[in-house]
């Protein structure tokens, strides 16, 4: 049996703009996604979710062709994957048992159901499932580029073309990265946490597509592109300056960088109605302002998480409390989260 775990992400700035050039800088969280490859006994192969769904399956030239009804959700992250690798000539026809498992991804409503957090579980998945078949195949792990861009497409074709591959280098690398370029052009490039800078994610308690969202962003461009190009001009010059700070260290100036950012998403979404600020994310950013915390959407908004930022750990353990006061629920620690690891 192979099996490798890989983590999810947070983004810290750059959304929506890195589709169209701008730099990004994302963090791993040690929230992991599980994929395990063994052989299976015979020719058939199963596919099993951590909800104990099973769906099995055949080879018909390197293609998964399903007994039953094709899987729904992350059940077609094999098929994204198999493509991606039968692009590049690694066609897959032994029989395999493949398990993942995106449980830590999710959280539980009253009702039991789960939801989904939003740290990326998608692109986790795809990760620690490409490494796991690469490594029971035997095959050699390309280095990270390659791995990016082998990912990146599986990503794209689960998320029928959408993404701009920022979740899936965070998962690959780990880590803190900065990354920029547009498809089939990233630029991936680790970064140090700076010393000084805290932080504490709370989550608006309930997810979003990001999918749609980025569907209604492109939308605007189409309607209105002049207004679309002087927002994105913008958040481009927000982000850079944002990389800029980080990489000097300086942290004054980053969490004015992440402020500023911020400021313009408001913007965009006040121009765009494109629903980044939901009240929950009104809401959080009300707690950290009082703690006096830097608040900031994390990612394209909508729901999912926000991050709180600041130069003293007393306003992030004060911001914190008044967040558990609230009832939320939040991340917090380091931002070294390892990226794609195999195990055994």
């Amino acid at each position: 049996m192979t099996e490798a775990h890989a983590p999810g992400k947070l983004v810290i700035c750059g959304e929506y703009a890195v589709l169209h050039g701008a730099p990004a800088i994302a963090m791993a969280v040690d929230v992991r996604a599980r994929a395990r490859v063994s052989p299976a006994v015979g020719k058939t192969s199963r596919v099993t979710l951590q909800d104990g769904g099973a769906w099995l399956f055949d080879w018909d030239d390197g293609t998964p062709q399903w007994r039953e009804t094709a899987p729904a959700g992350q059940g077609r992250v094999l098929e994204a994957v198999v493509a991606a690798l039968a692009a590049r000539g690694s066609r897959l026809d032994s029989g395999l048992e493949v398990s993942l498992d995106t449980r830590p991804f999710s959280t539980t409503r009253r009702d039991g159901s789960p939801d989904k957090l939003g740290l990326g579980s998608s692109a986790a998945i795809i990760v620690a499932l490409t490494a796991a078949l690469l490594a029971h195949a035997g095959r050699l792990a390309p280095d990270r580029a390659a791995l990016l861009a082998l990912c990146a497409d599986a990503h794209r074709r689960f998320q029928d073309g959408s993404g701009s591959g920022v979740d899936v280098a965070a998962s690959i690398h780990g880590g803190v990265i900065t990354l920029a370029g547009t498809m089939g052009e990233t630029r991936v490039r680790p970064l140090a946490w700076p010393p000084g800078l805290h932080w504490v994610a709370p989550w608006s308690g309930s997810s979003a597509s990001t999918t749609a969202m980025l569907a209604r962003f492109e939308a605007f461009g189409a309607a209105d592109r002049a207004r679309f190009e002087r927002r994105v001009a913008e958040l481009r010059e927000l982000a850079a300056a944002a990389v800029q700070a980080w990489e000097r260290g300086h942290v004054a100036a980053i969490l004015q960088a992440l402020a500023d950012y911020d400021d313009a998403l408001r913007a965009l979404d006040d121009g765009a109605g494109l629903g980044i600020y939901t009240p929950a994310h009104r809401r959080l950013a009300r707690i950290s302002d009082a703690a006096g915390a830097v608040y900031k959407v994390s990612g394209a908004g909508g729901g999912d998480f926000g991050i709180a930022f600041a130069d003293s750990p007393d306003i992030i353990a004060r911001a914190a409390a008044k967040f558990a006061g609230e009832g939320v629920l939040t991340l917090t620690g380091t931002a070294a989260a390892p990226g794609v690891t195999l195990v055994g």
